[in-house]
């Protein structure tokens, strides 16, 4: 009589992503097994849940390579356009009357400097936490920013948050899209933005090819403190960071845009 082997849970591989084509086992009252795919599944499990009401204000951005224009996409409805070849530019969340696009990567996971060393930006510079909070100008920091890069205080390139985020670019198949230029460093207004949607954001970036999540950890922002200091803030709890020193302290950098290119 042939015997039956069986293989122990404890000696199967842990995975944390479901391939095309795999299924759940299931088991009716009677013991019966039965297979569910993921879809069937994600069904079952919202329920009467309107997912899309679950998701207003938030929206995948991408240049339709058809014509470059760019437009703004449902989360449901973004695994068909990606299968058809587009190319997400970055989550869009709507926050405060504007339209915030959160790149879909960032930099080093292990932090980067703001600057190589003590400088100023000459862009919005406080001690107080509420005029930092208040700061939704992170466009015109990272250009100031930018513009006040040397030899002894650099910016501008991919080893500093600013130059990071300048110049980052994401293109569609024809190269067009929001490229090197057209994104920069969140102010603290924007990252905490970033911070009340983040759930939301990283549902969606889950939906993107090749998008890394946001994480639970200090990101730089483009608000200036002193010569020696800039904000930054801890995604998830949403603790203001005031005493980050530029050229000695790293943090995450996540770049942002807006939806009007």
């Amino acid at each position: 009589m042939a015997i039956k082997k069986t293989k122990k849970l404890s000696a199967q591989t842990a995975t944390t992503t479901v391939a095309t084509g795999e299924k759940f086992a299931k088991v009716d009252a009677n013991g019966k097994v039965t297979l569910i795919d993921l879809a069937s599944l994600k069904t079952a499990l919202l329920g009467g849940i309107d997912a899309n009401a679950i998701l207003d204000n938030v929206f995948i951005m991408y240049h339709q390579k058809s014509n470059n224009f760019p437009q703004l996409a449902r989360p449901r409805a973004w695994p068909a356009l990606q299968n058809a070849g587009e190319i997400a530019d970055g989550v869009v969340i709507i926050e405060g009357g504007k339209a915030l696009v959160v790149a879909p990567t960032e930099a080093d996971s292990a932090g980067i400097f703001w600057s190589s060393a003590a400088g100023s930006g000459g862009a919005t510079t406080t001690a107080d936490r509420i005029t930092a909070i208040n700061d939704w100008s992170g466009k015109a920091n990272t250009a100031s920013i930018i513009s006040k890069s040397t030899s002894s205080f650099v910016t501008n390139t991919n080893a500093y948050a600013p130059g990071f985020c300048n110049l980052y670019s994401r293109a569609n198949a024809n190269g067009k899209g929001l490229l090197a230029g057209k994104w920069w460093l969140p102010s603290m207004g924007e990252a905490l933005a970033i911070n009340a949607n983040m759930s939301k954001i990283n549902y969606c970036l889950g939906l993107i090819s090749g998008a890394t999540l946001l994480l639970q950890n200090w990101y730089w922002t483009s608000s200036e403190i002193t010569v020696t200091s800039a904000w930054g803030l801890h995604f998830g709890n949403g603790t203001l960071q005031s005493w980050n020193a530029k050229n000695s302290g790293r943090g995450r950098v996540r770049p942002v845009s807006a939806f009007d290119y």
